[in-house]
């Protein structure tokens, strides 16, 4: 007598069991691998977030200086702030000091204890940019020439500018 041997057909739950374990560990390492990505595009979202707000902050601090009458604008380095006049002859001010500053005439402020940049027009203090570490001013000529850097929360490097406070004519004689 001669015993048939008969194949059965399908899978044997060992090898089912190896192919969940394989697809398993396919599936668990491609969501670490997407986790990963995604937490790199928010980190780099939230740092050009602060870059563009360190830009536009410094872009305003230039553009309210060079509304002044570019004779008459003065840096006080003891208190960090920047003195002008506007076109109607009127005194204001930019103060880069960190300190809440309310006067009318101030058209801008660095806030410090907040890091925020304020715009104070008729005394409303309103926020214009978020999210500053610093503001650091250093006079490069007395009287002629500043640098200004913007240091922002989780940016590893500041924004900055040079600018000068005096009419490049001065002391040129009209020919």
């Amino acid at each position: 007598m001669t015993k048939r041997l008969h194949r059965q057909e399908g899978l044997t739950l060992i090898e089912v069991l190896i192919a969940m374990t394989i697809g398993s560990m396919i599936v668990i390492l491609s969501i670490s691998y997407l986790n990963i990505v995604v937490r790199g595009y928010i980190t780099q979202q939230d740092t050009l977030r602060v870059e563009r707000n360190m830009r536009f902050a410094l872009n305003y601090i230039e553009k309210r200086i060079r509304e002044c009458d570019q004779n008459q604008i003065i840096y006080h380095s003891d208190t960090r702030t920047i003195e002008g006049r506007n076109y109607d002859n009127q005194s204001i001010w930019i103060d880069l000091s960190g300190n809440k500053r309310s006067q009318p005439n101030t058209l801008i402020y660095f806030y410090k204890d907040t890091g925020e940049l304020r715009v104070n027009k008729n005394n409303e203090n309103n926020v214009l940019v978020n999210m500053i570490n610093d503001i650091i001013v250093n006079e490069l000529v007395e009287g002629k020439l500043i640098e200004i850097e913007i240091f922002g929360h989780g940016s590893s490097h500041p924004i900055k500018t040079i600018l000068r406070l005096t009419n490049p004519l001065d002391g040129v004689e009209p020919q």
